[in-house]
């Protein structure tokens, strides 16, 4: 067997190890949130909850900068109310997702589709 063969598979995992974690795939994530919202209460001890919290915190985070940059320089991203200043829950950042096509969660990464859905959710002007 190739050492090329061999080292592949650690060099994915180093590469997905250092990934930001709002780069993973937004229907991907989408399917799981849904899958957890199901659960109810019982999403609390899924292994599945953490990480995808994490995950969304880094969207929002980078999203949001993105948008005080933008407004920096006189164009604002999206335009949300000041009511929102104060986060969201769980069921209304799945619902946001979810108004985005799934064709267009297929192909962007959670930080991506989130930008989209906050400019589609909170339009400027």
């Amino acid at each position: 067997m190739s050492t090329k063969l061999l080292a592949a598979p650690a060099l994915l995992w180093t590469a997905a190890a250092f990934a930001a974690p709002a780069d993973v795939n937004a229907q991907a994530f989408y399917v799981d949130a849904r899958a957890l919202e199901a659960r109810g209460l019982g999403a609390i001890f899924d292994k599945r909850l953490k990480p995808m919290i994490a995950q969304m915190k880094d969207a929002s985070t980078r999203t949001r900068s993105a948008n005080l940059a933008a407004k920096a320089a006189g164009e604002p991203l999206y335009c949300p109310p000041e009511s929102t200043k104060r986060g969201m829950g769980s069921r209304q950042v799945i619902a946001i997702l979810g108004r985005l096509p799934e064709s267009e969660r297929r192909s962007l990464t959670l930080v991506e589709a989130w930008r989209r859905a906050m400019a589609k959710e909170y339009p400027c002007g």
